[in-house]
């Protein structure tokens, strides 16, 4: 009897032990935030990474609410790697990188774009492997996320500054396309004549992400 009860106990927690490793999550305690995709590789300390807009997409600029504003076909984002934790850990680096060409505009009086430029450069980025794989750009302890937008007018040329309103711009990841997307993050003018809008909302879709130092595109655990 007492042997049967030995052997029943140990099938239970041999049970146990095989449930509790079949509905282990994904990105498991020891696999680091970011790896190449296809691989177990980490993406290293010091590994710089980049991204254009997705395929087809654009980075836009629009007064709130509308589709007018300023719309681009070119955008990079770009940095490095600072910190890249086992699971569950959000992994973080400087971006040094965040520009855009081929804008245009349709707002009324504005005739170009001359320029759309982020400003107070580098900020760090961070992804985390929780639920939704959240993503955020932080300016840096000193600065502010601002965007400066040169437009050309039927008066002169007109710039319009703008400051992010939560003072961070967040977004979320995915693996199935591989992007990083920010949607109607709001920036209120700081300066500017009466053709600037009050404010705007930045949307833009990033992938995939690649680990220009290894080769290969960047995966979120």
């Amino acid at each position: 009897m007492r042997n049967r009860l030995y052997a029943g106990a140990a099938a239970v927690a041999a049970a146990t032990a095989l449930l509790a490793l079949t509905t282990a999550p994904a990105g498991a305690a020891g696999t680091p935030v970011l790896t190449i995709a296809g691989t177990s590789t980490a993406v290293a300390v010091g590994d710089s990474l980049s991204a254009g807009l997705v395929s087809g997409t654009l980075a836009t600029m629009y007064n709130p609410g509308t589709t007018t504003g300023v719309k681009c076909t070119v955008s990079t984002i770009g940095g490095t790697v600072s910190s890249n934790p086992t699971t569950p850990g959000t992994a973080s680096g400087p971006v040094s990188t965040l520009t855009f060409a081929g804008c245009t505009s349709n707002v009324v009086g504005v005739t170009g774009v001359n320029s759309l430029t982020m400003t107070n450069l580098p900020y760090t980025l961070s992804i985390s492997d929780a639920a939704g794989l959240p993503v955020s750009l932080t300016p840096t302890a000193a600065g502010s996320i601002q965007a400066a937008v040169n437009l050309k007018t039927l008066a002169g040329n007109a710039i319009c500054t703008y400051k992010s309103t939560s003072g961070s711009l967040n977004g979320s990841a995915t693996n199935t396309p591989p992007k990083i997307t920010m949607t109607n993050q709001n920036f209120t003018k700081l300066t500017g004549p009466s053709i600037c809008f009050a404010s705007i909302d930045f949307s833009a879709s990033y992938g995939p992400v690649t680990d220009t130092t290894l080769g290969g595109t960047v995966f979120v655990n």
